[in-house]
């Protein structure tokens, strides 16, 4: 079994998350790019710990030793060395690697160039509910480009799904979804009551607790039970995945565009991520394989037709993104530097443009100001983005030329 280890460069949410994910709670950069920050091409450029953290700078103290920010660096390097490693094959809830264990990895960045990595971050496999982050981003880009007037307008106004959701129940100007906004759906305030199918089907989980929410009507079909059960915003905020694959259906109809291909053309490509090193799995993919998440047969069948939209694919919405960890952080440095790339504003730097974590161990993340920490992790465990000694970066700013 190959080891994880980490790999140094030598120069070269309010919203919950996941599969039993965690919440991440970044707040969105002001839009305020220090002028150190600098941008990756095809590839990012790298820093050591050394041209990092000048020796001088203290850290703090033990006893009547002084350490220097590079030496508490390395020091919490050395500690995660210990601690990180890959998903396992056999985590609850998770998708099945290819029989591979112990894979993933994490890539960390600060102003723009990548500092540190642990595993492989060029391992790429789903990454669960992480792909939030996109549908959210694709909402953005939508309000940018006036194809929505705000997150706060109806999505009936904009796509009602008659004739193309499988049930006149779940059309978006009938029962509940009448007052239906974009932003309960992003918040989860949207009365959509499912997670996924695996522990929908008995409207309870193996060990009989209660899933459905009260004010719910479980019949056990999730695909039938995939609409607003009840008032949206009246019954606080429930986590749903259902509710995500709804936006993503509608973001479909109203960009008439494949989602990936949304992001593909507003940011990635200007972002030095190619069209061919990043997927985007296709709900009915997760909808039509029973086996999806081992753990959870059954989990994709809330994911209800229509699965194409104009011609177009509709990805998925709550998640599902194929991307490795070193690409991830360039998503984080976007949110870093709240959807500003080399001054170009390719995104607006609200609330849609955050954090967000995924089930197995995935996690996208940015702070800005004067930090500029962005990351990536996919599929590892034994680190969070809260591990990460911030406070070492707020005294100084990258020196790729020498020690200051």
């Amino acid at each position: 079994m190959r080891r994880f280890r980490p790999i140094l460069y030598i120069p070269e949410v309010f919203f919950l998350a996941g599969c039993g994910g965690v919440p991440s709670e970044t707040a969105p950069s002001d839009g305020t790019v220090p002028d150190w920050v600098v941008y990756p091409e095809k590839e990012w450029q790298t820093i050591t710990p050394e041209q990092a953290f000048p020796d001088q700078v203290q850290s703090g103290t033990s006893g009547h030793a002084a350490h220097s920010d590079l030496s508490a660096w390395k020091g919490w390097v050395g500690r995660m060395n210990e601690q990180v490693k890959g998903a396992s094959k056999d985590l609850p809830q998770y998708q099945r690697l290819d029989n591979r264990e112990n894979q993933g990895g994490v890539a960390i960045a600060w102003g723009g160039y990548l500092l540190q990595t642990f595993g492989d971050p060029d391992f790429r496999v789903q990454t669960a509910s992480l792909g939030k982050a996109f549908t959210m981003a694709c909402l953005q880009l939508a309000i940018d480009q006036g194809l929505i007037n705000s997150a706060t307008d109806l999505v009936k106004d904009y796509w009602t799904g008659e004739g193309e959701l499988n049930a006149p129940h779940k059309y978006l100007n009938q029962g509940h979804h009448d007052s239906l906004t974009f932003l309960h759906l992003v918040t989860h305030r949207g009365g959509f009551p499912i997670t996924n199918g695996y522990t929908w089907k008995d409207c309870k989980t193996p060990d009989a607790d209660a899933v459905a929410p009260p004010w719910s009507k479980c019949t056990g079909d999730p695909d039938s039970d995939n609409y607003a059960h009840a008032q949206p915003g009246t019954v606080g905020q429930t986590y749903s995945s259902g509710a995500y694959w709804r936006l993503g259906q509608a973001l479909t109809a109203i960009w008439k565009k494949d989602l990936k291909q949304v992001m593909d053309e507003k940011l990635f490509s200007k972002m030095g991520i190619p069209a061919d090193r990043w997927d985007w799995t296709p709900g009915q993919t997760v909808h039509d394989n029973s086996d999806y998440y081992p753990k959870m047969p059954g989990y994709g069948l809330y994911l209800d037709p229509p699965y194409t939209i104009s011609g177009q694919t509709v990805r998925g919405g709550p998640g599902w993104v194929v991307m490795s960890a070193k690409d991830l952080a360039r998503f984080g440095l976007l949110i870093a530097t709240g959807g500003i790339w080399k001054g170009e504003r390719l995104i607006t730097g609200t609330n849609l443009l955050r954090a967000h974590s995924g089930g197995g161990g995935s996690n996208v993340n940015g702070v800005g100001g004067s930090i500029m920490v962005s990351w990536g992790k996919v599929t590892a465990e034994g680190i969070n983005f809260s591990d990460i000694p911030l406070h070492l970066f707020a005294r100084h700013q990258p020196s790729p030329g020498g020690n200051r």
